[in-house]
């Protein structure tokens, strides 16, 4: 066997090999549909999604080849060539479909998403319930943080918290009890008022 003819035996492998790799399809993962109210009113059409529905049927038909992107670009081209008198009427009915939407939206109530989806809604915070207790890391940060600041006035809010972190962590064990027997003392705070507020 010649050398050309070895290399062009491989060149026709490796070209089976690239055609086998590209035939396999790749499977996409979708993600779950997001929930849509049945009830909730459709939204109202621009005058071009109005003439392309009226007129998608007619294009078909006309152009029975063409792809979903072709009668899009077919029907497109239509809408730019219509008069003004014919564009008008498209208008009008895109005004009309407005109104229409905004009159059925004003009666609109939105239902309860079954799936559990959606935004859920913070619960309100009760301004009369007790502060809740602070951990020693963030009564020490509150206590440090304006010397910190003044100390590294360039430094951001990020850089600030990294220096404090490392302050805390640089702390004797005797330093660290005094923070810890804080944090202690506020837990024992937050407990008390909060048996006493859910009694009120």
């Amino acid at each position: 066997m010649a050398p050309n003819d070895y290399s062009d035996e491989l060149e026709s492998e490796e070209e089976d090999e690239v055609e086998e790799e590209v035939e396999e399809p790749v499977k996409k993962k979708r993600s779950a549909k997001k929930w849509k109210d049945p009830n909730k009113p459709k939204r109202a059409m621009s005058a071009f999604f109005l003439f392309s529905q009226g007129n998608r049927v007619n294009v078909k038909e006309e152009f029975p080849e063409a792809s979903f992107g072709e009668v899009a670009r077919i029907l497109a081209r239509k809408y730019k060539e219509l008069t003004e008198k014919e564009m008008r009427k498209w208008e009008k009915k895109a005004e009309q479909d407005k109104i229409r939407y905004q009159e059925e939206m004003k009666h609109y109530v939105p239902a309860e998403d079954p799936t559990g989806g959606g935004k859920r809604k913070k619960a309100k915070k009760d301004p009369n319930a007790p502060k809740r207790n602070m951990s020693a890391y963030f009564l020490y940060s509150i206590e440090v943080r304006p010397t910190v600041k003044a100390d590294n006035p360039e430094a951001t809010f990020g850089g600030i918290a990294r220096l404090i972190s490392e302050k805390f962590k640089a702390l004797s064990p005797k330093e660290r009890k005094v923070w810890d027997d804080k944090a202690i003392a506020d837990k024992e705070r937050y407990t008390s008022e909060m048996e006493i507020y859910k009694e009120g």
